[in-house]
């Protein structure tokens, strides 16, 4: 199994351990517990957003870690094409300019080293080439570029100052754009905050006591249920916290779910702050 498929297996697997953690809730709540699951039960919505919460730890640490990985790598691109360039200079070969960048990277060394193995054993650098990653358009254009720097010429060794300063500046405005996604994420904080403060505040003052309230008055107030709405508005907060944490990866132009630790933050002040609400007096 190559290493792209075992990425893929692995996140499938962790994304999949949200609705195994439900479905064991409910059997729990079934055979255990001996009670009935019903969607307008706030108790029940709190421990389905824990569970989903937990859940979800490990695919927002794996997420995380792909997307670290990537961006380091590219980062490192322009440092390989710098060393490539100053060695063939010299007058070394491609392999073995490859082979002295190794000195210099530290996540994207491993593929230059089983390229370079599979050098050794005789491959042709158009096939030993699949070795090196392609996470990204950005390394799959490397390793394209790599191909073609292999059949040209000296003329052809003139391009590397040009595509090392086009990677460069790809490169810079990546991090440019996480960064100014920044005040997106803060914003997405800000608004889930408002959120939980105004429910939290329209559930205590409003609707608990008016419920209260109707189960002394008979006629059209009797039929206020504030236990399906504080339900309700729990998972509100589950659905709003996951989405935020899937459109701040998406706008930031992630790869991979990385955000998605958000959703986590969010979700478990949710969960807190509706604890709080329901059993506190």
């Amino acid at each position: 199994m190559s290493l792209k498929d075992r990425k893929k297996l692995l996140r499938i697997t962790f994304f999949s351990l949200p609705p195994l953690g439900i479905t064991a809730y409910l059997l729990l709540l079934k055979l255990v517990i001996h009670e009935t699951f019903s969607i307008y039960n706030p108790y029940q919505a709190l421990v389905v957003s824990f569970f989903i919460g937990v859940a979800l730890i490990p695919s927002a640490i794996y997420e995380y870690k792909l997307e670290w990985g990537v961006r380091r790598s590219e980062a490192e691109v322009p440092v390989l094409l710098s060393v490539i360039e100053n060695n063939l200079r010299t007058g070394l070969t491609l392999p073995q300019a490859l082979k002295a960048s190794t000195e210099y990277l530290i996540f994207i060394k491993k593929d230059v080293i089983r390229l370079l193995n599979a050098l050794s054993v005789g491959e042709t650098i158009d096939s030993a080439l699949k070795y090196f990653r392609r996470d990204t358009p950005l390394l799959s254009v490397t390793a394209d570029y790599l191909k073609t720097l292999s059949r040209g010429g000296e003329e052809l060794y003139k391009t590397l100052s040009d595509f090392r300063e086009t990677v460069g500046e790809i490169v810079n405005y990546s991090g440019r754009l996480r960064n100014a996604t920044r005040s997106y994420t803060a914003t997405l904080y800000l608004v889930m905050i408002v959120y939980l403060i105004t429910t939290a505040v329209f559930l205590k003052t409003f609707i608990y006591p008016l419920a209260t309230q109707a189960e002394k008055t008979p006629g059209l107030l009797a039929h206020i249920n504030y236990r399906s709405i504080t339900s309700l508005i729990i998972y509100g907060a589950l659905i709003e916290s996951v989405i935020n944490g899937i459109a701040s990866s998406y706008f930031s132009g992630s790869k991979y779910l990385s955000s998605i630790f958000h959703a986590e933050i969010l979700l478990f002040i949710s969960v807190l702050t509706y604890a709080f609400l329901l059993f506190l007096p």
